[in-house]
């Protein structure tokens, strides 16, 4: 009862009278066998509605009693089951420690069917795992027992497993022959699930050649066939609960009469002659139906199978495109920090060790104002040395995650000044004003090395291209749970086709200051990074010959 409710699709029904079968054999009968028979049925009912952890509990509890029977036949059924399990639960490893423990124990015993099964089974696994070669191996085994055996009915299956095989090897037109080996044995078996798979698979494969005509041929076919099997599947069901309480009657009405009819010998005996005819019929109807549907049923669990494991194949396939993405981005950011290191090092390097060796040669025959401008020079070329590599180490850290964000309540005009005390020589050098107007008493909530670093960059930037004399004013602004910090210059401002790569990796944004300083650009990329990562966003609004304001936002703190 509970097997034919399964395939009725009355999983509800069916756990009520497997759990009263298994109370029968474990508390009346005592029979541990048909306790075993039960925890498969169960595990069976899960593993269809893809409750893998159940399923395995049942199918273990299974395998213990076998074990204990010394049941070679139920332990190699367990080992299958339970490689199913883990398989389609995407431990596909571990499914197959399990199939090939079936695997021996029906070499052992020469079970064929089993074996057909499990080698089917392991080239299904080794198509989700990509290694195609040893899934031909294991179906052309699969394939070599259905032949010696006339089992049409996995030779179907397999058919259908080789042409998804190549499928995603992008063999198209092996495919679609190896659909229409299964598609023919199909017909010929009238297994109509798989008619409906193989056409379907037929519509997708024409069109994936471009054979617009033929896709469309088959996709009708496909529509039509499984229209036409979802009308009499429904009729079928409901005809059997008719056919079911008819007889169930009719046997309920011929108890009735022989019982008040003791008298008449001649016509009870009739009657119950045609009870024991209707019972054997219905029987026999039960036994054929079971068989029908336990056999559809399969169809139905092996199509669910190929369905989820197609699914994971697309979602692997998903997860690998953007694996590239990512890995061309950091090939890309590599390729940038060589650039830098190759041409921005390598300027101020050439002229520390040129001017030094210069001063070394000549220090005699050189005067002292012209040792003084040489050790500018090289003063000059080390500070910026220095700033490159400091920016590089940060930048190369973030990227690969090892700079640690820890971010704390700021007081934000404490730390404006803070960054400004570290670009005062640059600022006295050029006789610019820093005006310091950030409201006192707002607090942020940001780490702050990143914020001094993204302060430090943009105050020296404006520095770098502000004139001589100059100003750069510092201000904030409340906006909502934000505050708006503004670095303004009066220097010689961005062209507009430059702004919107100020912040870009790929493209190398370096000008020369009014006084002819130089930078590697990595600074703005830096600021970019760390405002982003404390939630906040970064932009500049700048015309030529006026000046620039850098903006950017912070969280406020909220206590």
């Amino acid at each position: 009862m509970g097997r034919v409710y399964t395939l009725l699709f009355r999983e509800d029904l069916a756990i009520q009278y497997f759990l009263k079968s298994l109370k029968v054999y474990d508390k009346i009968l005592n029979n541990r066998d048909g306790v075993a028979m039960n925890y498969v049925d169960i595990g069976n009912l899960y593993y269809g509605q893809e409750n893998y952890e159940f399923a395995s509990k049942y199918f273990n509890d299974a395998l213990k009693l076998y074990v204990e029977l010394h049941d070679e036949d139920g332990v190699a059924t367990c080992y299958t089951n339970l490689g199913n399990v883990y398989a389609d639960n995407k431990n596909i490893s571990k499914g197959l420690n399990y199939y090939y423990k079936s695997i021996k124990i029906q070499e052992k015993f020469n079970f064929k069917e089993g074996l057909a099964t499990n080698y089917n089974n392991i080239g299904d696994c080794y198509i989700s795992l990509k290694q195609y070669n040893e899934a031909i191996l294991y179906f052309d085994k699969a394939m070599k027992i259905v032949n010696e055996n006339n089992a049409t009915g996995l030779e179907i299956i397999i058919y259908y497993n080789l042409a998804n095989l190549n499928i995603k090897q992008n063999n198209i037109n092996k495919a679609i022959d190896y659909n229409f080996k299964s598609l023919n044995l199909s017909v010929e078996t009238g297994d109509l699930q798989f008619q409906i798979e193989n056409l379907q698979s037929l519509a997708d494969n024409y069109d994936k050649i471009g054979n617009l005509k033929k896709s469309y041929e088959y996709l009708k076919k496909y529509n039509k066939l499984r229209d036409s099997v979802f009308e009499k599947e429904k009729r079928k069901n409901v005809g059997l609960f008719h056919a079911l309480n008819e007889l169930e009657n009719k046997r309920l009405t011929i108890d009735e009469l022989s019982s008040k009819n003791e008298l008449a010998e001649i016509k009870y005996e009739n009657e119950k002659k045609i009870s024991y005819v209707l019972i054997i019929l219905m029987t026999i109807f039960v036994v054929f139906l079971v068989i029908s549907i336990n056999l559809h049923t399969a169809k139905k669990k092996a199509y669910n199978l190929m369905e989820f494991k197609n699914h994971q194949i697309n979602k692997m396939n998903e997860e690998i495109q953007q694996q590239t993405i990512k890995l061309k981005q950091l090939n890309s950011t590599k390729d940038k920090f060589f650039s830098i290191i190759a041409h921005d090092l390598k300027n101020p390097f050439n002229s520390i060790q040129g001017f030094t060796e210069l001063l070394i040669d000549n220090y005699k025959e050189y005067s002292d104002e012209k040792k003084l401008k040489f050790l500018k020079i090289i003063k000059g070329s080390s500070l910026k040395a220095s700033n490159l590599l400091s920016n590089l180490l940060l930048w190369a850290n973030n990227q690969s995650g090892n700079l640690s964000f820890t971010p704390t309540k700021i007081e934000l005009a404490l730390l404006v000044s803070e960054s400004i005390s570290f670009v005062e020589i640059q600022a006295f050098n050029k006789e610019i004003n820093i005006i310091n107007n950030v409201d006192n008493h707002i607090f942020v909530y940001a780490d702050e090395n990143m914020i001094n670093t993204v302060l430090r960059n943009l105050v020296s930037n404006s520095i770098k291209f502000t004139y001589s004399k100059g100003e750069i004013q510092i201000y904030s602004t409340i906006k909502e749970d934000f505050v708006e910090i503004c670095v303004k210059d009066n220097g010689i401002g961005i062209a507009a086709d430059e702004i919107e790569n100020l912040f870009n990796i790929e493209i190398k944004n370096t000008s020369v200051g009014t006084a002819n300083e130089h930078g590697s650009g990595l600074g703005l990329i830096l600021c970019k990074d760390f405002v982003e990562k404390s939630g906040g966003k970064i932009w500049v609004e700048s015309t030529p010959n006026v000046g620039s304001e850098f903006k950017f936002t912070l969280p406020i703190f909220k206590g």
